[in-house]
């Protein structure tokens, strides 16, 4: 009986330390918000003409 009390725990450990990886395991180097396809491009100066 103490078998399957001991399986049932590590199952739920394991579970809890993979959802708990899954949130920390989330890639930085990506932007969090992204623009939308269609929105228009920001406006850039235009530099000065060199003489």
């Amino acid at each position: 009986m103490a078998v399957r009390s001991l399986v049932i725990g590590t199952l739920f450990v394991g579970v809890f330390v993979a959802i708990i990886l899954s949130i920390v395991w989330i890639d930085k180097s990506q932007p969090i918000h992204e623009l939308a396809p269609l929105a228009p491009a920001p406006e850039r100066p235009i530099p000065a003409p060199v003489q």
